[in-house]
């Protein structure tokens, strides 16, 4: 025959199973929460900077005592004389321009002046603008449908009329006309327009 376990050592074991629980859980939280704490390192960079041209160890070699150097001779470039100089541009009328021109002082210059102060703003001539040319083919038609499509809506062979209502009132109503309806569904309703098809 078989031992039961005590309740006392069930719970021990219930309360170990569960502390391992636990304790897994928390160490699979803390691995996928895990943030780096400790800041990078700074790091440095030594930029060391060569001369181009090294001296040769002879020459930095001290000299004898009793030998004296020779100094060698220096040469300066002979600059030749500037031939006559150009003839500075007339800037005046940029001058004019820039600054003479100024509407407050318009008043001031002479005609001559004035005409070279032209800057395109005076107002344009009135007989040298024009209105440009339509390229509609037919501009009865083209005016006839913007007034349709700025009207409003109309459906052939519809009126609005009075019909009676309930309670002795009379209420706006949609009404069609036969002879209208029966001739469209014949030859055809004209176009919106109000013009011939």
């Amino acid at each position: 025959m078989i031992a039961r376990p005590q309740p006392a050592q069930r719970m021990a074991s219930l309360m170990l199973v569960l502390l391992l629980h636990a304790l897994l859980l928390m160490l699979l939280l803390n691995a996928f929460t895990q943030k780096n704490v400790r800041p990078d390192a700074a790091r440095e960079t030594i930029l060391r900077l060569l001369p181009m041209f090294q001296r040769s160890p002879q020459k930095e070699a001290a000299p004898q005592s009793g030998a004296v150097r020779s100094a060698r001779p220096v040469t300066i470039p002979v600059i030749p004389p500037a031939g006559p100089a150009a003839p500075a541009p007339d800037v005046t009328g940029l001058g004019m321009r820039l600054f003479g021109c100024a509407p407050e002082q318009l008043a001031t210059l002479s005609p001559a002046e004035r005409t070279r102060c032209a800057t395109g703003l005076a107002h344009p001539d009135r007989s040298l603008v024009t209105i440009p040319k339509s390229h509609v083919l037919d501009p009865q038609r083209r005016a006839a449908e913007m007034k349709a499509r700025n009207s409003p809506i109309h459906i052939p062979c519809t009126y609005v009329g009075v019909a009676p209502g309930p309670y002795f009132s009379n209420a706006p109503t949609g009404m069609i006309d036969p002879f209208c309806a029966m001739d469209g569904l014949v030859n055809g309703f004209a176009p919106l327009t109000g013009l011939s098809k």
